[in-house]
Parts: structure tokens; sequence; C-alpha cells
């Protein structure tokens, strides 16, 4: 495909999505579906165009910022609208599991479409707190040729972003142990109802900030993390065996 890409559409328009515009609309021209009102109203204040999911698919390069659990059903729903289309063009899922993404586009996008893989390792509140620079993404390069993955590892540099090449059953296995592993210990203890004390400390201090981070989130982003990382069920195995282990050497002294 062309590297002096012109269009770029962005499938579903939540919070990412709206960052995600946010970051690349001096550069290209920004069309986005959704099929929610609320975020095409969002795309208007944004000053980026909204436009029918076939519009959207005409694009040159297709982000998809969808939740984890609507992914492969909207690819199925894309790929016989994709095959009407030229194949010169590029899709990009923003997922935070990789194993998923990969085997759905394997699985329902004819091979002369370009893929790549990516985990921007930010959102909206990280990017509010500490700025863009330094911030990570991750890639896998999967159906890319040369000149349009460097085409975007340069671009993603020029946003200051830091680059880390990886597959996507390595992402998985270190995301389930961070990501969702970070997830999981702060949905626990919002359920524990954690807040702040005049005694915190600075340790403490950290677990409220977690806590509330991941309670910005969507509480379908946490399951999606759990359900579809093939890597977590063993994480919450060792986790519950950890927590038994520290129960029992208690109860022992």
């Amino acid at each position: 495909m062309q590297t002096k890409t012109k269009h770029i559409s962005i499938i579903g328009f939540g919070r990412f999505g709206r960052l995600w515009a946010s970051l690349l609309k001096s550069d290209f021209q920004i069309t986005v579906c959704d099929s929610s009102p609320s975020a095409l109203e969002h795309a208007k204040s944004l000053g980026v165009e909204a436009v029918s999911q076939k519009d959207a698919l005409a694009a040159e390069v297709i982000f998809y910022c969808l939740p984890i659990s609507e992914f492969a059903i909207t690819v199925a729903l894309h790929a016989p609208i994709l095959q009407t289309m030229s194949n010169d063009k590029l899709l990009v899922d923003m997922l935070s599991v990789k194993m998923h993404a990969k085997e759905t586009f394997e699985r329902e996008i004819d091979s002369g479409i370009q893929i790549m893989l990516s985990h921007p390792m930010f959102g909206p509140d990280s990017v509010e707190q500490s700025g863009l620079a330094g911030q990570r993404i991750m890639l896998e390069k999967f159906r890319t040729d040369d000149q349009t993955f460097i085409f975007w590892k340069d671009y993603f540099a020029k946003l200051k972003l830091e680059v880390i090449e990886m597959t996507a059953e390595e992402h998985d296995k270190q995301s389930a142990s961070s990501q969702a592993l970070t997830h999981l210990v702060g949905r626990i203890l919002q359920k524990m109802h954690l807040s702040p004390s005049e005694i915190d400390t600075s340790n403490s201090l950290k677990l409220q900030e977690i806590t509330e981070q991941v309670s910005r989130d969507e509480l379908q982003l946490f399951l999606d993390l759990q359900r579809y990382n093939p890597y977590t069920a063993t994480m919450r195995q060792d986790f519950l065996r950890a927590q038994a282990d520290l129960y029992k050497l208690i109860e022992d002294a």
C-alpha cells in the first residue's frame, strides 16, 4: 500500500477512539464509525466526520478501537464488504489482547489485505496525567509489508511513543501478569471499598491510585481481559494459590 496515507477510519469511538482521533487528526483525514449517538456527538465536537460502515471501510487505513468482546463479530461483518474493495489498505487492531485479534484476522480477512497488530499501552487518563511522550505502543508486523511497517514505526516515534516489537503470543503471556493482574487487583480493592485514610502510607496511596484508575475503565474491559487472554486463567490460579499460602502462613504463626 502507499505509505503517504491520506484517509484513516476509526471503528469504535469510545474513550480511546476519541483519544486516537485527537492524536492523528492533524496529519490525516479522519472519519469515524460508531452506532452510538453520543459517540457521533463526540466526533462532531472533535471536528471529525462520522460516516457509514461502508464508507469507513473505504479508507486506506482502518483502526479498530473496539471492546475486545465486539471485535470478532465486527470483523466478520466487515470481511464480505472488504472483499468487494481494493486490497490496497491496512487493518490495525488496538486490542489489549493480541492472540484473539490475530486469530480473528487470520480467519476472516483475505490474505491480500495488510494487517498490523498493535496495543497502545496508554489511555486517556495516563495521557492526561503524564502526556504522550514516552508512552509505549506494542506492534507485531504480522501481514504488513516492510515499507508500510517502517512508515508506522517512524510515525509513532515522531509522536514520541516508544515502539516495542513483540509477537502476539509473547504479548499475551506478559500482559496476563501485568495489565490483567493489575485490573484484577484493582477490581478486588474496589469491591473492598478501599478509601483514603488519615494515615495512608505511600504504598497505600499507590493502591488507591490503581483502584481509581481501573474503576474509570468500563467493567467490560476487565471481563474481556480475563476471558480473551488465554494466559489469565493460570495467572488467577497462581494468585489464589499465593493468597492461600499467605493465609496459611498467618494461621500457622
